[in-house]
């Protein structure tokens, strides 16, 4: 199976703390959605690896999935997160 690897940039301060509640819903939700689904709790491999690569004025995250579907939902969810800021 191929990961599918989203670069995201994330500036310093609010847009940083922004991601990370996003993340922590994100992963949260699609936790408490595969648990539901799947008796076992979840596959094998974990949901979502995050590698941050810090910049000035900020950091290019690496979001990492092997799920298509969840690499999308993620994508969609925090364009809407930096547009609505939620």
């Amino acid at each position: 199976m191929t990961d599918i690897v989203l670069t995201v940039p994330v500036c310093d301060g609010e847009e940083d703390r922004l991601f990370g509640r996003f993340l922590d819903r994100f992963v949260e939700a699609a936790s408490a959605a595969l648990a539901a689904g799947d008796g076992d709790g979840g596959a094998d491999a974990p949901l979502v690896m995050v590698r941050s690569d810090p910049r000035p004025g900020g950091a290019i995250k690496q979001v990492i999935f092997q799920e298509p579907g969840a690499a999308d939902a993620f994508s969609r969810g925090w364009s809407r997160a930096l547009n609505h800021g939620v």
